[in-house]
């Protein structure tokens, strides 16, 4: 991004809300910028805070080591970053290729797939470090996918540390617990590691809506492993279909629902504490004990502490739905905003979770980017709306479009007498339907307002359009002949000097929708060759124009003065071919509609692919033609 876009500022507007056991009220909110808020988060990782002289990324400012899910989550950041323009192309490239040659050349674990953790400083295995997971492994893919597609050229860098690194050995033991296998089966997926067990993580979609579901504050939330970290990582990181997005606003107003009911501010993940176990998961579905709003530790299970609101979930979900609810939850984790990065949170009873990780500032990175790229609304715009007549309808294209590839809902809504109807009426951005409109039989002429309306997650968006409807008037129905009398299909009749339509086999056509004075004119190989005709249509009406078309007759003999028969004999006016004929047994070929002009003949073999002559004949004022025929010439084919 170029520096200049350093200078966009998007400022959402939020009102408070506030416990329903308190008196509502509505009050100003500061703006979000969240470039700033990106900023902060990105200071994380400066050189000798958040990252180490090897360029390598520290998960905690104290604790100087990464497991691939944190390494996935500082490339990802770089991504990000530059698309924010928070660094330039060049330095974003810089730290990555300084990722990669750790990733190129660190110490792997004897079975041959990375360890659990590693020194950021000297780049060697934590001490007691066993092998790494198909979680971290996952994340790290996903992450290393977006760096190849936004930095093509450290492809082949990317892709050998894909094959060095045995990641694929993971792809057999991908859970299917839920949301977080959904995520990294993901990663596994990006890179055709397709495994049995990474297409059963990924068909989750498909069988949730047959699962068991518990209720969530009166949402009914699916009996699988659910908190915000998978599904905020998903929606920043992947492109998923349109159903991810309906279960994760399910589960964005379960949470809602839970504050609007007991007044605790609800944004659940996962992140580290100030005090044992330090790290905890928040689980709004928990399949570990059954339950529902459950704060867990990897090794002790179960815990009774105080739920974090943390700041990755919060400005991640604002970023997403943009909601009063999700207004105050930026909000409230503002206390853990510092000028150079954010710590974890801010808990349910107000207090600042102290604790820093690379994980929470890289997230806040991805969801400021998120927010940018979705900052409009969608945008919808119609083609042209053309004229309706009672008992007939009109096609009108809309085009939807946005930076994002949102689910999009379309609908139309229209008076009494129109009928209007969206097709298709569900999509993803970048979405082009189309608009049915249809006017009732006998409706009154006029203009009819229909009203489009676009809908997101999280936002509507509407299009009016007028919809004009016309007199019925009468049905001109027009015979075109040729001067013996003969139907010429293919005229092209002009009502007032408008195209009207085109006569059919028999030479005619029906002109609906007429009324009052006309004049009529027929057009034939792009020659005015009958009219002007003025006529009065007060009913419905018949009329014949006779066109300035005759016939050519030709006779064609062999060199020795045979008849040439089965002659493949073409008139062309230009290059516009005006009529085909074959002799008969004498010779002789009658070629019809042949305007007043120079037209060409063409003389072929029967199968018309060998041209035998061509000659030219005056239409216009040859001497000693006979209207309406020309006279047969006698013309001399050679062998």
């Amino acid at each position: 991004m170029k520096k200049a876009a350093l200078a966009v500022l998007v400022l959402l507007v939020a009102a408070t809300l506030v416990p329903p056991q308190r008196q509502a009220s509505v009050e100003a909110k500061p703006p979000v910028d969240w470039l700033e808020l990106a900023r902060a988060a990105w200071g994380y990782f400066s050189p000798g805070f958040g990252l180490s002289q090897r360029g390598i990324n520290y998960a905690t400012p104290s604790w100087h080591y990464v497991t691939d899910w944190d390494v996935g989550s500082y490339l990802s950041a770089i991504v990000d970053a530059a698309w924010l323009g928070l660094i330039s192309r060049d330095e974003a490239i810089s730290r990555a290729e300084k990722v990669l040659a750790f990733l190129s050349t660190r110490p792997l674990h004897p079975s041959g797939v990375p360890y659990s953790a590693y020194s950021s400083d000297t780049g060697m295995p934590a001490e007691n470090a066993g092998p790494s997971n198909p979680s971290d492994a996952g994340r790290l893919l996903i992450a290393l996918y977006r760096l190849k597609k936004s930095f093509p050229e450290l492809a082949p860098t990317v892709d050998y540390v894909v094959e060095r690194n045995g990641f694929s050995a993971f792809a057999g033991s991908v859970p299917d617990s839920g949301f977080y296998s959904y995520y990294y089966a993901y990663g596994f997926h990006l890179w055709g590691f397709n495994t049995p067990q990474v297409m059963k993580a990924l068909s989750m979609l498909g069988r949730l809506p047959y699962t068991r579901t518990v209720d969530a504050y009166g949402v009914r939330l699916p009996y699988v492993e659910v908190t915000m970290e998978p599904i905020l990582l998903t929606i920043f990181e992947l492109d998923p279909p349109p159903e991810f997005y309906e279960w994760a606003y399910k589960v964005y107003k379960a949470q809602e629902n839970r504050y609007l009911a007991t007044g605790k501010p609800t944004a659940f993940t996962e992140g580290q504490v100030n005090a044992p176990p330090y790290y905890i998961y928040e689980w709004i579905v928990d399949i570990y004990t059954g339950e529902t709003w459950t704060v867990w530790s990897g090794s002790l299970g179960k815990l009774s502490m105080t739920p974090v609101v943390y700041a990755k979930a919060a400005l991640g979900m604002h970023a997403i739905w943009n909601t009063n609810y999700t207004a105050f939850l930026a909000e409230y984790v503002m206390k853990a905003k510092t000028p150079n990065c954010f710590y974890e949170g801010v808990d349910e009873n107000g207090n600042v979770v102290y604790a820093i990780t690379d994980k929470t500032n890289a997230m806040i990175v991805s969801a400021a980017r998120y927010a940018l790229q979705r900052a409009s609304k969608p945008s919808v715009t119609a083609g042209a709306v053309p004229a309706l007549y009672p008992g007939e309808n009109a096609t009108i294209t809309l085009n939807v479009t946005h930076q994002l590839p949102l689910p999009i809902t379309l609908s139309a809504e229209a008076p009494p007498g129109i009928t209007a109807e969206v097709e298709p009426s569900t999509g993803k951005a970048n979405l082009t339907a189309r608009l049915k409109v249809s006017a009732r039989q006998g409706l009154a002429p006029g203009n009819y307002t229909v009203t489009v309306k676009v809908s997101t997650i999280a936002h509507n968006e509407t299009l009016t359009l007028t919809v004009t409807v016309k007199p019925p008037g009468y049905t001109l129905r027009v015979r075109v002949v040729d001067a013996c009398g003969d139907p010429v299909p293919g005229a092209t009749l002009l009502l007032n000097g408008l195209k009207a339509g085109e006569t059919d086999a028999k030479g005619e056509a029906e002109v609906k929708h007429v009324e009052g004075e006309a004049t009529l004119t027929a057009i034939y190989a792009g020659l005015e060759v009958a009219g002007p005709l003025k006529i009065s249509v007060n009913s419905d009406t018949n009329a014949t124009l006779k066109a300035n078309l005759r016939k050519i007759a030709v006779a064609f003999t062999t060199p020795d003065g045979k008849p040439a028969t089965g002659i493949l004999v073409v008139a062309l006016l230009g290059r516009t071919t005006l009529s085909t004929a074959k002799t008969n047994s004498t010779g002789h070929a009658l070629l019809p509609r042949i305007p007043p002009a120079n037209i060409t003949l063409q003389a072929y073999t029967p199968d018309g692919k060998l041209l035998l002559g061509e000659w030219t004949v005056n239409a216009a004022q040859g001497e000693g033609v006979v209207d309406p025929e020309i006279p047969p010439t006698t013309r001399h084919l050679e062998a």
